[in-house]
């Protein structure tokens, strides 16, 4: 979820290759790492990634190693990186965020509406919180709740940016309008 939210990431491929290695009882293994990142940048290159929780690198290292050593050695051959997250590096308020923005997924905004609030997130002086904006722009309370989650959408799409290093809440700051019209 966070590789997808990520706008510098311009293709995710699960399960990308499947690799050999020897393991620690001298037998021939298989192993498929979780993720190959392609980026849009051509600077950035491909990242092939493995997931683990923190705890079962820790007591299983010994036998994980000889995997990851693998990844590094088929990542480097194709110009690649090869990168570990465990669930310290991925778990976290971001995340929150992004699952709670990505509720919003289903929702669409007509393009007019989209023009019309980006146009007077425009021309109003950021950063605003989510609740003076809307304080702002909307007319009634209903008209401030449907708008809410149309700021969520656009967030989603990354027609604007939010400060996602707090809570995902009215308080959330719109930090900048993008020029993707």
């Amino acid at each position: 979820m966070l590789m997808e939210f990520d706008e510098r990431v311009e293709k995710l491929v699960s399960q990308p290759i499947q690799l050999s290695y020897i393991d620690l009882n001298g037998r021939q293994q298989r192993y498929t790492p979780d993720y190959l990142v392609y980026f849009k940048s051509p600077n950035l290159k491909p990242l092939l990634v493995e997931v683990k929780e923190r705890s079962e690198i820790k007591k299983d290292f010994e036998k994980l190693r000889l995997k990851f050593a693998a990844g590094i050695s088929a990542a480097k051959e194709k110009g690649w990186v090869f990168k570990i997250y465990d669930d310290t590096r991925i778990r976290g308020l971001l995340l929150d965020n992004i699952r709670k923005l990505r509720n919003f997924a289903s929702h669409s905004v007509s393009d007019d509406i989209r023009s019309k609030i980006l146009c007077e997130m425009r021309n109003i002086r950021l950063p605003i919180t989510t609740k003076d904006f809307l304080e702002h722009y909307t007319a009634n309370r209903r008209e401030y709740l449907e708008n809410i989650g149309r700021i969520w959408w656009l967030a989603l799409q990354h027609d604007i940016d939010l400060d996602l290093t707090k809570p995902l809440s009215e308080r959330t700051r719109i930090v900048k309008v993008n020029a993707h019209e």
